[in-house]
C-alpha cells in the first residue's frame, strides 16, 4: 500500500495557497468597477462578482490551511501497518470539519455626479436626490452606462415646436408657466428619474416629481410647472437626475413686479 508523504501533502496545500491568488486578481478590478460605475445596478452587479471571487479564494485557502495543520495526523493514520496476526478491533477518531465562515460585504460604494451642462449652473457634489429617488420603483429598469440628460433652457413660453421662446433665468412674478428645456441620449422607457425644485433651499412637492422614463432613447422635451397661486418672488432651483445621479441644476429668479 501507497501511502500519502507529508512533503507530498504540504505542496498539495501551497498549490491551493498559490491558486486562491488567482480569484483574489480577478476580485479586484469588479470592487474597482463597484465603487466607480455611473450607475447603481451596474455597481450592484459588480460587487456580486467580485464578493464571489472572494468567497471562491477564502475556500481555497481554509483547504490548505486545514492540510498544513492535519498533515502529519492523516500521514500517522493513513502509513499505520496493517496488524497481524491478532485481529483487534481498533477505534479509529472521528473528525468532524468546523463550518467556514461566509463574508458579507458591508461598504455601499457612492456615486460621482456628473458634470452640469454648459449655461447651467455648476452643481456641488454635495446636493443630494430628495427622499422620493432613495425609495426604488419596482417596475424601473436599470439605467444604460451612456444615459444622461443634458439641461439647456429656462423659458415662461413655448413656440409650437415644443422650443423656448425668449429663454432666461428671470421671470416676473405670476400664475404662468416656467419650462425647463432639455435634450437626452442613451435612455430607455421605465427608467426612474427624477425633476426636483426649490425656492430658497426648501423642496416644492407640487413641482416636484419622481417617476420612470416615457420619452425613448433620444431626443429634446421639457418639463414645466405652473404652482397654484402663481409664483412668488425669490431664487428657484431644478435639480434633474437619472435614478440617483444629479444630471444637472438650473437656477432662475423670480423677481418683484
Amino acid at each position: 500500500m501507497t501511502a500519502l508523504t507529508l512533503s507530498q501533502l504540504h505542496w498539495v496545500a501551497y498549490g491551493l495557497l498559490i491558486a486562491s491568488v488567482i480569484p483574489v486578481g480577478l476580485a479586484i478590478p469588479q470592487f474597482i468597477k463597484a465603487r466607480r460605475a455611473r450607475y447603481y445596478a451596474t455597481r450592484r452587479e459588480a460587487l456580486g462578482r467580485a464578493t464571489r471571487w472572494v468567497l471562491a479564494a477564502l475556500v481555497l485557502q481554509v483547504l490548505a490551511i486545514t492540510l498544513l495543520v492535519v498533515a502529519p495526523r492523516l500521514v500517522a493514520i493513513v502509513s499505520t501497518p496493517t496488524p497481524t496476526p491478532t485481529v483487534t478491533p481498533t477505534v479509529m477518531p472521528i473528525f468532524t470539519s468546523t463550518p467556514r465562515p461566509t463574508r458579507t460585504p458591508t461598504a455601499t460604494p457612492t456615486r460621482r455626479p456628473t458634470a452640469t451642462p454648459p449655461l447651467i449652473p455648476t452643481p456641488t457634489p454635495a446636493i443630494p436626490p430628495p427622499d422620493a429617488a432613495l425609495t426604488p420603483l419596482p417596475s424601473a429598469v436599470p439605467a444604460g452606462e451612456d444615459a444622461h440628460i443634458t439641461l439647456v433652457a429656462l423659458a415662461i413660453e413655448k413656440d409650437e415646436s415644443d422650443r423656448p421662446v425668449e429663454p432666461g433665468n428671470e421671470f416676473p412674478p405670476g400664475d404662468h408657466w416656467v419650462y425647463l428645456f432639455f435634450t437626452y441620449e442613451g435612455m430607455e422607457n421605465g427608467v426612474a428619474r427624477t425633476f426636483a425644485w426649490y425656492k430658497e433651499g426648501e423642496f416644492i412637492e407640487f413641482c416636484s416629481d419622481t417617476g420612470l422614463w416615457e420619452w425613448g432613447e433620444r431626443g429634446r422635451t421639457w418639463y414645466g410647472c405652473r404652482p397654484p397661486g402663481g409664483w412668488e418672488p425669490g431664487s428657484y432651483e431644478i435639480r434633474v437626475f437619472i435614478e440617483t445621479l444629479l444630471q444637472g441644476v438650473a437656477q432662475f429668479v423670480i423677481v418683484e413686479g
